[in-house]
């Protein structure tokens, strides 16, 4: 399970790759220009990140220099592929997980309610 800061980071890898055949040649400028300010991140934070989500199979990363700045060059394995269906499955559940738990508090309020009534009549 990702965390917020690294679903930002994919998110900017993806759209990168996506447009590109899978693959890409992304600065860490780039990518912090790129993320929320909310964030607040550094270039070792990105690095830190970059190579988090490489070690669970998103993508493979390989260091570069280009006009003097490193880059990182970004190939999609079969699990960055399928980033954006995984936030699609992630908003379904926790859209379920809200709607089961509102029915679940109606219920028990209906619930309270009849056992009010029935006490107060006795």
């Amino acid at each position: 399970m990702l965390n917020r800061k690294e679903i930002a980071v994919m998110r900017v890898i993806y759209d990168v790759c996506s447009k590109n055949n899978d693959s890409g040649i992304i600065s860490d400028d780039f990518i912090l220009e790129s993320t929320p300010e909310k964030f607040k991140l550094t270039s070792a934070k990105v690095d830190t990140i970059l190579n988090q989500l490489e070690y669970d199979g998103y993508f493979e990363c390989t260091k570069s220099e280009r006009k003097g700045e490193t880059v990182n060059v970004i190939t999609l394995k079969q699990k960055g592929k399928a980033f954006k269906r995984e936030l699609i499955q992630r908003r379904r559940k926790l859209i379920n997980d809200m709607f089961w738990r509102i029915v679940f508090a109606a219920m028990g309020a209906v619930v309270a309610l009849i056992v009010n009534k029935i006490l107060n009549s006795l």
